[in-house]
Parts: structure tokens; sequence; C-alpha cells
């Protein structure tokens, strides 16, 4: 059943290349690493307890109690992207690790851009440490290639199933690898989130803001999602607002929503496109 699990976690996401950014900054640094956060305006680092927080928030690792697998999809144009994810628990330890890949079709300046993460998570009562290190390789249409690698860190309190605060800085420091030196914006983000109703009852409603400052240029973001589920079964719609820094490509309002099945879910985002096709993400998440 894990084997299966994994297979499904390596997903297919395209997407068409973002105006806007040079070649040497990766196009995936203005893509939504996780489909639930993109439903709620980008509003990423405090959404804990999934392995897409591998990207985003490496102490978001933290509440997962056993093993958490996640994937995106979608097809847009000229570039197809793949991403996936896991994470799981040793003692006091929170293991992860994820990849996220770029591909464009034949014609484009482009060939691709990959990232790969890793993320260590200590948890200390509700109290969560990580740190993280993520590796990015871009190739052009000739053939030159550019590999760096960075850092990044996290703090987490976790306030039962009520609520949860997260402070995260990404792209710390450039290690160059191979080739130039990437152009990787420094992040700084705070997040916040609450849920509104008991969740053991069968509603569910939960509400997030959150703060980045991408290179000293600062965003808002904020999401909503609400829902019913019913032994185990059920249905959660999402909005949110303000997630997307990407030179304009992306509407502000975003929308989405998961189809709920046990510990699993699947998945959707809507993200409007000004002047363009809009970009549906597809997803699953499975947290036994």
């Amino acid at each position: 059943m894990v084997t299966g699990a994994v297979v499904m976690v390596m997903v297919l996401v395209v997407t068409a290349p973002l105006p806007g950014q040079t070649a040497a900054t990766p196009e995936l640094e203005g893509l939504p690493p996780a489909v639930r956060s993109a439903g709620m305006g980008g509003t990423s680092v405090s959404l804990i307890g999934y392995a897409g927080s591998v990207f985003t928030n490496p102490a978001g690792l933290g509440p997962i109690r056993v093993l958490s697998l996640e994937g995106v999809a979608s097809r847009l144009d000229s570039s197809t992207y793949l991403a996936g994810s896991a994470a799981m628990r040793i003692g006091r330890l929170n293991l992860g690790g994820g990849v996220r890949y770029l591909r464009f079709d034949d014609g484009q300046a482009l060939y691709d851009n990959v990232e790969s993460a890793a993320a260590l998570t200590l948890r200390v009562m509700g109290v969560a440490l990580g740190a993280g290190a993520t590796y990015y390789s871009i190739e052009d249409s000739a053939g030159a290639i550019r590999r760096t690698l960075t850092a990044s860190t996290a703090l987490t309190l976790a306030f039962f199933d009520i609520m949860a605060l997260a402070v995260t800085a990404r792209n710390l420091g450039e290690w160059p690898v191979t080739g130039e030196q990437l152009d990787l914006p420094t992040r700084v983000a705070i997040g916040f989130n609450m849920n509104l109703v008991d969740t053991y009852s069968n509603w569910r409603l939960l509400a997030a803001i959150e703060r980045s400052w991408t290179d000293g240029e600062g965003a808002t973001h904020v999401g909503l999602e609400g829902g019913a589920v019913v032994y185990g079964i059920g249905i959660v719609a999402r909005a949110g607002s303000g997630g997307h820094r990407d030179g304009g490509v992306f509407s502000n309002a975003t929308f989405g929503g998961s189809l709920v099945l046990g510990r699993g879910a699947l998945d959707y985002a809507y993200l409007d496109r000004r002047g363009a096709r809009p970009l549906h993400l597809f997803g699953l998440r499975w947290t036994p």
C-alpha cells in the first residue's frame, strides 16, 4: 500500500513559463508548492502537518505522527511540472524530502528547472525547530547548466489542533555547485492559522493569514477553508487572496477545494491568469 502511494505522489504538474523572470532565477520560485496553499492565497507556512511543508517551512513537518505523502499535477501551455514529497517521524525527529521538476517543451529558451529539498525537524512539546537544504538546477536549451545549494530555517508553535504560528526564512546563503550563481530571492515569512470550529466535529472552518518579505518587498496573504466531513468522508472549499509574486501573471483571488477520503484528500486549486488561460492544479495528500 505504501509503495502504491509513493507512486501516486510522483504526479505531473504543468504550467506555462512565467514572464518577468530571468534565466538565472528558477521559474519554480513563482509556482505554488502545494495545492492546498495555492487555493488559500499562498498562505503556506502555517499550513503544517503535511509533507509539502518541506518546500516552504521545514518546521511544518513537526505534527506528522507517522508518515505523509503529497503530490501536485497540472498541464498548461508549454511546460510540465512534477512535484512529490514525503516525510516521516523517527523518535523526536521528523525527516522530509521532496522534488519539484519543471520541464519546458521544445523551442523554449529553458529546458528544465529542478528543485530538490530536504528538511529535519526537532519537536519539543508544541515547539518545532526546523532546518532545510535546497538544491536548484537550471538547464537552458543550449545545454548550459547552473546549480546552486541554499539553506532555510524555521520555528513553528502548534497549539494542539486549534492554531499554529510559524516563522520561516528561505534561501539563506548561496553556494554555487556548477556554472554561474543563481539569483535566489531571500524570503522571510510569518504565518498564523486558527480553527474556528471544533476539529472533532463534522464541520471544518479554518482561517489563515501570512505576511512575507521577498528581498525586502512585503506581501500579505489570507485564506479561508470550510466544509463538512462525516465518518471520514467530506468536502472542503477554499478561497484566498494575495499569494502570488510573479510579475502580475496571476490574479490575486484564488479558489480551491478537497474531497476528503479518510486520511487522504484529493485537492484542486484554480488560479486565474491575466490575459491567458487559468491554471488548474490537482493534487493528493495521504497522512496515515
